[in-house]
């Protein structure tokens, strides 16, 4: 058996075939492993950075229009609780759906019955959200909402303006008789 010595012993114990030249020590321009590399890291990192640039900006984009589907949604549902099944009877059954609608708290919602016209020389007025409060029917006894004294403006957040047709139940006391009117009714929701 051969016998070399410690400088040129390897892992097992024999002797390396590697010159020196592989293994330069306190030569300048060696930075180690990582430093060798550095130059394609670089590039490697800034592509790391716009992929989740790109992912961040499209995952925001994507959970606005959710957010916007979903509050057009809860402004459907709202218009189904409080028109029912089209037909209103009167002020109490108004009263009770406005108490249902107003469990909803995840969007601000206003809400008002206004007239239509039902013969000759009679105009709607039109929808105007920022009056609904006033335009509705009754002075105001069919306007319901869940947002107290706060109500939308053109700059509002999700503004979504619904309307729905109803039939508005009017009973006379002393008769017993009752008639039915034609009613649009009404729902602005925001955030």
């Amino acid at each position: 058996m051969k016998k070399t010595n410690k400088s040129q012993r390897g892992f097992c114990g024999e002797a390396t075939f590697f010159p020196k030249a592989f293994f330069p020590t306190g030569k300048k321009g060696f930075l180690g492993p990582i430093g060798d590399d550095l130059p394609s890291l670089i590039p490697l990192l800034f592509a790391l950075m716009i992929f989740f640039y790109v992912f961040t900006f499209t995952w925001n984009i994507f959970d606005q229009r959710q957010r916007v589907f979903n509050d057009a949604i809860e402004t459907l549902k709202l218009g189904d609780t409080l028109k029912g099944n089209s037909y209103i009877a009167g002020k109490e059954a108004f009263d009770v759906r406005c108490l249902e609608a107003q469990s909803v708290k995840r969007i601000k919602f206003i809400s008002g019955l206004l007239p239509l016209s039902t013969g000759p020389g009679q105009t709607f007025g039109g929808l105007q959200f920022e009056t609904l409060e006033t335009d509705s029917f009754g002075e105001g006894q069919f306007f319901c909402t869940n947002a107290g004294e706060e109500r939308p403006d053109e700059t509002s957040t999700g503004l979504i303006i619904r309307s729905f047709p109803v039939a508005l139940e009017f009973k006379n006391p002393e008769t017993g008789s009752f008639y039915v009117r034609p009613m649009l009714s009404v729902v602005v929701t925001w955030r």
